[in-house]
């Protein structure tokens, strides 16, 4: 795999994400994804099917749902990204304040976990 290749799938999959494109992200994600949302709770997706269902949900209650990455980082087949969303579940007012870390794995060129991370569960 090259250098920069995951990097490009994991920001094509943000791409995907930002224009609603279901069957991009679908696409893009491992036949076995595990998504870990904010709070810790993990969820197991089997089946292109169920990724298309989940984020289908997601996208259709938040349209305007849209992430913004000022930082990339990579590590083997690890990609972080850094940055911020609009049009979340969140308010647009903790939105401004939230900072985000979203971590992806990618197994044979596709996205196997996505995690997130959040400014918003830090303890003070």
């Amino acid at each position: 795999m090259s250098p920069s290749k995951p990097t490009s799938i994991v920001r094509r999959f943000v791409e995907c994400i930002n224009a609603a494109d279901i069957d991009g992200i679908a696409a893009l994600t491992a036949p076995t994804y595990t998504f870990t949302d904010m709070e810790g709770d993990v969820y197991v997706i089997t089946g292109k099917a169920s990724v298309r269902a989940s984020w289908n949900e997601y996208l259709s209650a938040h349209p305007q749902y849209r992430i913004l990455v000022d930082r990339v980082l990579r590590s083997g087949e690890g990609v972080a990204l850094v940055g911020r969303t609009t049009g979340s579940h969140l308010s647009p007012g903790v939105e401004e304040s939230e900072l985000v870390l979203w971590i992806a794995e990618l197994q044979n060129d596709r996205i196997c976990a996505w995690r997130i991370y959040s400014t918003l569960m830090c303890e003070a």
